[in-house]
């Protein structure tokens, strides 16, 4: 009953103070509204060869460049997983990841032991080369946003097959 006569008292004195008028403000939190949506950033933690399909050295003692066909000589397949906490499906997360980061990771690469590819080394030029796959470790962080504006922040990883030539 008390707390019944301090509502009824704060109620007349806001009708005293706006000149009659009842009026009622509902709380600023009650009446925010958002868009539920979902963000993810990515970070990613290490990076190491999963497989190598090619890899060597071609020298060149010419003037001019020379183009030299080398052959993969391991097959394999390797694929990008994605932690469940990540609460998004692999062609989502292999988007997401090639539109935020400076990676082309893709969902699933093959290699196929026998199959040729050329390497192009300049004039008076030595090329060491290696072809195949880089596993990429990602952290993601997702914030979910409630229509009622609240944020919920979560972790999940992210293991990516990223398809790299690398030549140096």
């Amino acid at each position: 009953m008390q707390k019944m006569r301090a509502a009824g008292a704060a109620l007349i004195t806001v009708l005293a103070l706006s000149g009659g008028a009842l009026t009622t403000a509902a709380p600023a939190s009650a009446s925010e509204q958002c868009d539920p949506h979902v963000t993810r950033s990515y970070s990613q933690t290490s990076s190491s060869w999963w497989l190598i399909a090619a890899g060597g050295t071609v020298e060149n003692p010419k003037a001019k460049e020379v183009r030299e066909e080398v052959t993969f000589d391991t097959s394999g397949t390797r694929s990008t997983s994605v932690a469940a906490e990540v609460g998004a499906k692999v062609d989502t997360v292999v988007a997401e990841i090639n539109a935020k980061t400076s990676f082309s990771v893709t969902k699933t690469i093959t290699f196929t032991k026998g199959r040729k590819t050329t390497i192009v080394v300049g004039p008076h030029s030595t090329v060491h080369y290696k072809i195949g796959v880089k596993q990429r470790k990602f952290l993601v962080t997702s914030k979910r946003t409630y229509s009622n504006c609240k944020v919920t922040t979560s972790y999940g990883t992210v293991t990516a097959a990223d398809p790299t030539t690398e030549t140096s």
